[in-house]
């Protein structure tokens, strides 16, 4: 009877709250009465994890006091206009203008103005530079005075074709010596840290590019594209192919590496029935971990994995509930596994508005969370720490490749 039971808890619905509070009954219950190893696999039929993890104890996940205005933010066709710098300063894109807001002093600290409307920002490592991706085929680079500090870097696939592109997505190095641009003409090109051309590489399929992401180690680039099945690697800074993964009939919504590893890439896939797949991508060695995280009847919107603790944070909208509540049909989950889910916003219930971006502040306690509803929610993620930590500028991924770059060139590219 207790081995028919222990099986029936395994094959519930990880998503419904009362399920999940059973399994924790179980997992107690299997330790009171001793029976652990019984049901324990060999270490030969043991799977290795997908991700390197360390997961909460207790749940933590709560939105904050702070809710902030976006404007105009829901009529935004690439939604990653919002960073969060190393020196707690979060970055907001609207229109030809951003907005400095200090999460220290609560308060504005500046305004800035582009030479054309604004698609992307991203800090640079350090947190002194802003790189801004326009609607214009070109980039700028912003220094902490709010000024532009070197003339514009233009994307060369211009000079290809007849329409001007528009940069959709931009990402810099570990290391913040260059960065990647993507465009709407489907080009991903490379710049140093002075905005110099460097290479490009041209998708065949020449849709929207909506991910380029550089891995942890500076070797890598993925890359997506607008509804398209295919996550693209290439290597950096060359941008010469390297390989690919398909996800078949789906279309790719997401490309984060983990901070912890080298290059693991997630991937986040969208199925035409509404149902969601996470597929883990060891990049080196072009191994697909078997181990699929499958979430039936919700639809993801973007992902983003934590650098405090490891753990996975989906954006999950259940396109059901959003016909009678259209403004709450979303929730945020955060999985150590395919399997586990250790936190989630509400008890089982849409609470907020469609996710369309996500980032953590730098210490990871918090996450800012941009939805359509036009608001900027703060999360607590993490209980903060008592005692200030000193932060290092250690980039120990990066750290071969830089000495790489100096022994054979007498520079650093990547």
């Amino acid at each position: 009877m207790r081995r028919e039971y222990i099986n029936t808890l395994e094959r519930v619905d990880i998503w419904n709250a009362k399920y999940q509070q059973r399994k924790k009954f179980k997992n107690r219950f299997i330790g009171e009465l001793g029976l652990k190893d019984q049901f324990k696999l060999p270490k030969d039929e043991e799977s290795e994890p997908s991700w390197p993890c360390v997961p909460r104890k207790r749940s933590y996940l709560s939105t904050a006091c702070n809710i902030l205005s976006l404007p105009n933010y829901s009529y935004a066709r690439f939604p990653e206009i919002i960073d969060w710098s190393t020196g707690n300063i979060i970055v907001v894109g609207l229109g030809n203008n951003y907005h400095m807001f200090s999460w220290q002093s609560q308060r504005l600290t500046g305004h800035g103005v582009t030479g054309s409307k604004i698609n992307c920002c991203k800090f640079n490592p350090r947190g002194d530079v802003l790189l801004i991706g326009t609607n214009a085929n070109f980039v700028e680079l912003h220094d902490e005075t709010l000024v532009k500090s070197s003339p514009n870097a233009y994307c060369k696939c211009a000079t290809v074709g007849h329409d001007i592109c528009t940069i959709t997505s931009i990402d810099w190095s570990p290391t913040g010596n260059s960065f990647v641009v993507g465009c709407s003409q489907g080009a991903v090109s490379a710049f140093d840290q002075f905005g110099l051309h460097c290479s490009r590489w041209k998708d065949k399929g020449r849709s929207d590019i909506i991910a380029v992401r550089v891995s942890p180690d500076a070797r890598y680039v993925a890359v997506a594209s607008m509804k398209s099945a295919v996550v693209h690697l290439l290597l950096w800074p060359s941008l010469q192919y390297y390989s690919n993964v398909d996800v078949d009939d789906s279309y790719v919504k997401s490309v984060v590496w983990h901070p912890w590893r080298s290059a693991l890439l997630g991937v986040g896939v969208a199925v035409s029935d509404y149902r969601t797949i996470v597929i883990m991508w060891d990049t080196p060695s072009n191994k697909l971990h078997t181990d699929l995280a499958t979430y039936y009847k919700y639809n993801l919107d973007c992902m983003l994995f934590s650098h405090r603790t490891g753990e996975m944070v989906l954006s999950l909208w259940d396109p059901a509930r959003s016909v009678q509540h259209p403004k709450a049909s979303t929730q945020l989950f955060v999985i150590s596994d395919p399997t586990t889910v250790v936190d989630q916003s509400g008890d089982g219930r849409g609470d907020v508005d469609r996710v369309q971006t996500m980032v953590f502040s730098p210490d990871g306690t918090k996450l800012a969370t941009a939805t359509a509803d036009e608001d900027l929610l703060i999360w607590n993620f993490l209980p903060e720490d008592k005692t200030k930590k000193k932060v290092t500028k250690s980039r120990r991924f990066s750290t071969m490749p830089v000495y790489m770059d100096l022994t054979t060139q007498g520079f650093v590219l990547r």
